[in-house]
């Protein structure tokens, strides 16, 4: 029996997993058919992924909040099909880059950077995700790639005593579509004995962090306690920076209908309840409010 559920869960994605296979097993949890997540991860990678069910779907698109932090190590010496270390190796150089090389090397990659979208990504050529060529042996030269724009708002290296020679570990918070792994070979090419991601979290996305997540076995203690609703967090969360503006009946039911109305406030966007209930995202041009996006269904809504 399908359940209607609306509203995000902040779910841990784990090593060896796709983004798919997560939504393909919260989905069968939560009985949920109409699941979304919000910026994919690599198989390798593990961390936050928020999941946006029902109504909640609409609001994928909507969000202000799009930069994202991750935790990654990578070693130098070597490049690979993938660009991590799950990988075929495909060319090993000898290393002379020393840690102050390293982060002499990042502070070129502070900024507004460009990035050719790596071969085992999502990105679509001509209809087909690049993984998808690049699993059917289609090589690098025969597919056109074209460069895309990224900004690295911070980029530090972190000490950790428990990594490997010549590995290094950072702390990237980026604009959304960047590219961790190409960042590390784009680094370990311009050092001269190129760079491999040997690992990858995602620590923030969308304004949430891992202390949000839960576990898909958490999660699937939840049906079985039925508490799951109570993981659930409210789809206005996406858009707290904006002004909340409360309804009376009569412009409510105005909105609900497509109409606009008259409200004395500034131009911009709003979120606005009824009830205490969140409505829609609103806007304002010239003392008049019509709804951008309706999160409630009209033919359940009363007012």
């Amino acid at each position: 029996m399908q359940i209607d559920r609306n509203g995000i869960l902040i779910l841990y994605k784990p090593q060896d997993w796709t983004s798919f296979d997560v939504i393909a097993k919260a989905r069968g949890i939560l009985s949920t058919r109409k699941v979304g997540h919000s910026g994919t991860l690599d198989p390798m990678a593990t961390g936050v992924l928020p999941v946006f069910m029902g109504r909640a779907t609409k609001a994928v698109d909507m969000q202000i909040i799009k930069d994202k932090e991750y935790i990654a190590t990578f070693v130098l010496g070597q490049n690979t099909d993938t660009g991590d270390v799950t990988g075929e190796v495909i060319n090993q150089r000898p290393v002379s880059a020393t840690k102050e090389d390293v982060l002499k090397e990042m502070e070129n990659f502070r900024g507004e950077i460009t990035q050719l979208p790596p071969m085992y990504s999502a990105v679509k050529i001509n209809g087909q995700p690049l993984y998808k060529l690049a699993r059917r042996g289609v090589s690098v030269e025969n597919v056109e790639r074209k460069p895309r724009k990224a900004v690295i708002k911070e980029l530090e290296m972190l000490e950790d005593t428990t990594l490997g020679e010549n590995e290094y570990k950072i702390r990237v918070l980026c604009s959304e579509g960047t590219y961790i792994r190409t960042l590390v070979e784009d680094m370990g090419e311009n050092l001269g004995c190129g760079a491999v991601l040997s690992s990858l979290s995602r620590t923030k996305a969308c304004g949430y962090t891992l202390d949000d997540c839960i576990t898909l076995e958490q999660l699937q203690q939840a049906r079985a306690d039925e508490t799951i609703d109570s993981l659930i967090v409210n789809t206005d969360t996406v858009f707290m920076h904006l002004e909340r503006v409360d309804l009376s009946p009569e412009l409510a039911k105005r909105l609900l209908n497509g109409a606009r109305s008259r409200i004395a406030k500034p131009d911009g966007d709003y979120r606005v309840y009824y009830k205490d209930k969140f409505y829609a995202i609103a806007n304002v041009t010239e003392k008049k409010m019509s709804v951008v996006k309706l999160f409630v269904e009209k033919e359940k809504e009363t007012i």
